[in-house]
């Protein structure tokens, strides 16, 4: 699925693993997802030699998209997205942000 992204200066264009996918299904009915894309970490040299060198990066996304995104679970794909801070609170808490990809296009890795 194919769609022209918007004129932003907060797109994103990566490529990883899809992993640890949530499915939700929205007030509406629609699917959605929240997942990861892993992404592989440039080397930081001798002194991090042993860390991992992968990062998830949170995604969701609505509809279509998260139809597709559960079918490549476990695949590598290249996802477009924009970028955008979600906030969160629980219990009173204070409120604390994640930045994520919402999902504009994915497809399988070429």
């Amino acid at each position: 699925m194919r769609k022209r992204l918007p004129k932003h200066d907060h797109l994103v264009r990566l490529q990883g693993r899809i992993d640890d996918i949530h499915q939700r299904w929205t007030p509406d009915g629609s699917l959605a997802v929240v997942a990861s894309l892993v992404i592989h970490r440039p080397h930081l040299g001798a002194p991090r030699a042993n860390i991992v060198d992968e990062q998830p990066m949170p995604l969701r996304a609505i509809g279509g998209l998260a139809e597709q995104l559960v079918k490549y679970q476990g695949q590598d794909i290249t996802v477009e997205g924009t970028l955008r801070r979600r906030y969160y609170s629980r219990d009173g808490e204070k409120r604390w942000g994640q930045v994520e990809i919402w999902v504009d296009v994915c497809s399988p890795k070429n």
